[in-house]
């Protein structure tokens, strides 16, 4: 994982143990401000952060790109670094920088591997993160339910989206259609607003509709009834027709030689050890071998050692 592309900063071990003997709350989220600069509307400027590890050197932090070009720090600049307690979040708005963002084709999919590498997420943030081997920026525009700053750390997290930076949007058109969107806007009034939103959901809906036409699904053929009747459609009388055609002529075909042993049907309960064993012709035992059959067994046995005489 790049931390280039997350909400999480690398701090000295100390910092560890001075935070090991607070009373704090997890997960530890950090506030950093730059108390150099201040932003347009003479505020400090600041964002919030959650911390990687702690294995930076003694009197330094590392922090992701986006975060210091949103603090306007330069390498060796001074920060300060504050823990802090944030609500956790319910909503979040963001502004894509670039119509590219419109490219991706599950952007749910996306951001939710995008957001677990961020603990906190700040009003005026300009957060970077990567897909496919291309950045992507983000502006964070509003959050809710505090309106500076929400902890995203295992929360159910809705996201909207405004229109990014030169999107054109669609000409509308009025006609009977127009009465049926103001209709459906009206059903769906919890979910976002812009037109650049539903282009988003509208792509992931096509997305799942053509995965679903490849997926398999069973008992799609047509269905042939075998019952005769008058009111039989002349398909399946046809089909009935000549089926019974090609039986007849099969069995024609067929020589005895040619038949296929009968099934065994017995009673329930029965048991076969199989039938009686006929010879075949030829094979009946000739007079001579009855002659050794009945030769057999007829000779006197003899005592080798003679009994005494008492």
């Amino acid at each position: 994982m790049d931390a280039n592309y997350g909400g999480k900063i690398f701090m000295p071990p100390s910092a560890l143990d001075e935070i090991s003997q607070l009373e704090v709350v997890y997960p530890l989220l950090f506030k950093l401000q730059n108390d150099e600069e201040e932003s347009s509307s003479g505020t400090k400027l600041r964002t919030h952060c959650g911390v990687l590890e702690f294995t930076a050197e003694e009197g330094r932090v590392y922090l992701p790109q986006w975060m210091m070009d949103t603090l306007r720090l330069s390498p060796g600049s001074a920060v300060e670094v504050i823990n802090v307690a944030l609500l956790h979040g319910s909503l979040v708005k963001l502004q894509p920088q670039s119509v590219d963002f419109l490219d991706i084709s599950d952007h749910r999919a996306v951001l939710e591997n995008a957001l677990r590498r961020f603990s906190a997420l700040t009003v005026g943030d300009m957060i970077t993160i990567e897909y496919n081997n291309h950045e992507y920026k983000l502006n964070v525009l509003e959050t809710q339910p505090s309106p500076s700053a929400i902890n995203i750390v295992e929360t159910d997290l809705s996201v909207d989206f405004a229109p990014p930076i030169g999107y054109v949007e669609p000409t509308a058109q009025s006609g009977p259609g127009s009465q049926a969107s103001n209709s459906s806007s009206m059903a769906n009034i919890n979910q976002p607003t812009s037109s650049m939103a539903k282009d988003i959901r509208q792509k992931e809906d096509a997305a799942k509709g053509e995965a679903a036409s490849l997926r398999f699904q069973a008992f799609r053929g047509a269905g042939v009834r075998l019952s005769s009747g008058a009111d039989k459609p002349s398909s399946v009388r046809s089909y009935a027709s000549s089926t019974a055609d090609n039986n007849e002529k099969q069995s024609q075909d067929i020589s005895p030689d040619d038949e296929t042993p009968v099934p065994l049907d017995l009673p329930i309960g029965t048991l076969f050890f199989g039938y009686k064993l006929i010879p075949p012709p030829g094979s009946e035992p000739t007079d001579a071998n009855d002659a050794n059959e009945e030769d057999k067994f007829q000779g006197e046995g003899r005592v080798l050692r003679q009994r005494r005489k008492r």
